[in-house]
């Protein structure tokens, strides 16, 4: 992809332009209003402003994914500090003067002026006859609409009430917008979009399929927003932290969620034909496919947008700028509870993906592949190891990697989850939906299992399609919301707690939570018994085993065999000292160089106890610092209000009216409040500076 400027009526954006034929654009000079909106092939100059509005870092280029995704049972990312900082969002701990906060506040209402810009000039257009559309500016214009809306849904979601106008700053008497309620601001994008929806294209009808908001596309956001609508969420209450309540009319907004993902469905244009690992290595290697599960791929520019990748997959260290391979460096900073890949089924394909257990470590002039002993381990969606041929040896961020905005998968999940609430009860109609989803996850090892769930009432069925979501999703800022949607943030997170503090507490003697834990997770106590406190690892060796000629690391696991790789010997399971001992004697050459029993190495996998002060350490105490922590004092608190509160024990099996509410709603930021000269005040008891 190539960037350029343009302008609409004197705003300079940045237009989209080269990847899959996106269009030139003229000198700056020559975009005035009357030429880019003189006919649809004008137009589409000024529309790539809208897409190139998405590519900013501050919001789905790292941002929105990376420093705004809360911590939970799958997405998690630790600290040692027990004082309150500026910006550790993921643990529910800042305040209104974090650069970020500004930074993608301003981006995200940026995005929706150049949206607003385009709809007013292209449905102001002598081109555009609203009693006879030309199908091409229809289709501009839904996809701004729909872009409008993805900006305001990130707004509702970080800040709540926020700010809301569909007119331009040219259009305005003012430039301090009124907060509006999210409820009116997700019912107005709805209908929005629905004014166009039916008149937009299929991707195979777009030169840049999915990287094109499409039809289905516009579908499945309006499941997306109505969603929103019908979940709880997190509301004003006073100077309290708030409250979580729903819409009266919730089931509404399910039917309309329910509505629109049908229609995605019966559109019989997108599929899950690919395996699981597939789509993500494609988008790795901008290979775009119109029909399988990305809906909506936001289209990064090789090496000019985009940190897709570099945030995600096994971190990777430079040595004096460069490394020894062509992948460069990766941050690996989108990371996933160390306990997450613990709750897949064994056979579920999904899970030794998207759980890549070691890196590549610069010692020195020496470069080494270790496995990750961590609080969290790194997600493999997406990975620079993934680029065929890689972005270079001294390569960073601007990975070009395409973000799925919108997958096939989440529709399917959506639909019955909707269906579930509104008939309350499974019908045929949802389990085949999740069905769907999981006969890719099992196809390959175990086909049975694909409709092997649980789905005899509502109750257990709700809880069935969100641990489908659960598994389905890691990385993509999913799974908070989805426990916020369904008022269950607050419980997953006490359990989050516990479940880090057992295995902490076993890791240096025993618990008394580990049997506790087990029982909520799997139904029956022991079931942590099995975890590898021990791992027996060959570090820096080829991806084949000696004995056997194969990969030791298959392509879904690890679709890279041209980089040395940390052979784990018990990665899932605890093994006996002869076990081990066997394993390491099995592999006894690799070529003609020889493995001696002291080429592998023990790792502590769970060291998350400090032996010295006999206490978990910081950062099992206090990365959720926000809602729950360990105190200097040994004693275990819930934050209510800012207060330090009494925390029942797992043994009480607390329900979500006994616990406090997440403060995952953000402040405004202290800019905004200060140019809004007092109209935008900040709640959920935070301060206005």
């Amino acid at each position: 992809m190539k960037l350029r400027n343009i302008f609409i009526a004197g705003m300079s954006v940045v237009a989209l332009v080269g990847c899959n034929d996106y269009l030139e654009v003229d000198a700056p000079s020559k975009n005035f209003p009357t030429d880019v909106f003189s006919d649809a092939r004008a137009m589409e100059r000024a529309r790539n402003g809208v897409y190139a509005s998405m590519l900013s870092s501050n919001m789905f280029g790292d941002k929105l994914i990376n420093a705004f995704c809360r911590n939970s049972d799958v997405d998690f990312v630790s600290n040692s500090s027990q004082y309150t900082t500026t910006n550790k969002y993921c643990r529910f701990d800042c305040d209104p003067s974090g650069s970020d906060l500004k930074n993608s506040w301003s981006d995200l209402y940026h995005g929706i002026e150049v949206c607003n810009l385009f709809i007013e000039g292209a449905e102001g257009s002598p081109a555009y006859d609203p009693e006879n559309p030309d199908g091409d500016i229809v289709q501009m214009i839904g996809e701004a609409k729909v872009a409008r809306a993805m900006f305001y849904h990130e707004l509702i979601w970080l800040f709540g009430d926020v700010p809301f106008s569909f007119n331009s700053s040219q259009t305005t008497t003012t430039m301090v917008y009124p907060v509006t309620d999210r409820i009116e601001i997700l019912d107005k994008c709805i209908e929005d979009i629905k004014t166009v929806a039916d008149g937009m294209k299929d991707p195979s009808s777009l030169s840049e399929g999915v990287e094109r908001i499409s039809r289905q596309a516009a579908y499945a956001m309006i499941a997306r927003l109505a969603m929103t609508a019908g979940g709880w969420y997190l509301a004003p209450d006073g100077d309290t932290y708030g409250k979580m309540t729903r819409a009266a009319n919730y089931l509404d907004y399910y039917k309309t969620a329910r509505e629109y993902a049908k229609k995605v469905i019966d559109s019989n244009v997108h599929n899950l034909s690919k395996d699981y690992y597939k789509v993500f290595v494609d988008e790795c290697n901008n290979i775009v496919t119109n029909n399988d599960d990305p809906i909506f791929e936001i289209p990064f520019g090789k090496e000019s947008t985009g940190n897709i990748g570099y945030i995600h997959g096994p971190k990777m260290e430079l040595y004096e700028g460069q490394s020894p391979h062509p992948y460069g460096e990766a941050k690996s900073s989108a990371r996933l509870n160390a306990l997450y890949r613990f709750m897949f089924d064994e056979d579920d394909e999904r899970r030794d993906y998207v759980n890549q257990l070691f890196r590549y470590t610069a010692e020195g002039s020496e470069y080494t592949c270790r496995f990750e002993n961590s609080y969290t381990v790194q997600n493999g969606k997406w990975s620079k190891l993934w680029v065929t041929g890689g972005l270079g040896r001294s390569s960073q961020g601007s990975t070009g990697i395409n973000y799925p905005y919108l997958r096939y998968a989440d529709v399917l999940l959506m639909f019955a989850e909707a269906d579930n609430e509104i008939e309350g009860q499974p019908t045929t109609d949802a389990i085949d939906a999740v069905k769907e989803v999981r006969k890719r996850a099992f196809r390959n090892t175990n086909p049975i299992k694909a409709e092997a769930f649980a789905c005899g009432d509502y109750e257990e069925f709700k809880k069935t399609i969100l641990d489908e979501r659960k598994f389905e999703f890691a990385g993509e800022n999913m799974r908070w919301r989805d426990l916020v949607r369904n008022n269950m943030y607050s419980v997953e997170l006490y359990w989050t707690f516990f479940r880090n503090l057992a295995i902490a507490e076993d890791a240096g003697g025993s618990s008394t939570y580990t049997d506790l834990v087990s029982e909520h997770d799997f139904g029956y106590s022991g079931g942590y018994d099995k975890l590898p406190y021990k791992i027996a690892t060959l570090r820096t060796y080829k991806n084949l085993d000696p004995i056997t000629k194969e990969a030791v690391y298959s392509e879904r696991q690890f679709p890279n065999n041209d980089i040395m790789v940390c052979w784990a010997a018990n990665p899932y399971e605890k093994w006996t000292s002869s076990q081990i001992a066997e394993a390491k004697n099995k592999y006894t050459k690799l070529g003609s160089a020889s493995i001696s029993t002291s080429s592998w190495t023990d790792e502590d996998v769970f060291a998350w106890w400090n032996d010295d002060a006999q206490e978990p350490k910081d950062e099992i105490r206090y990365s959720l610092l926000g809602f729950i922590q360990y105190s200097p004092t040994g004693s275990i608190n819930l934050i209510r209000n800012g207060n330090l509160d009494h925390c029942p024990d797992p043994s009480e099996n607390p329900t979500v009216d006994q616990l406090p509410v997440v403060r995952y709603i953000l402040p405004y930021p202290a800019s905004e409040i200060a140019r809004s000269h007092g109209a935008y005040v900040n709640k959920y008891g935070y301060s206005q500076q």
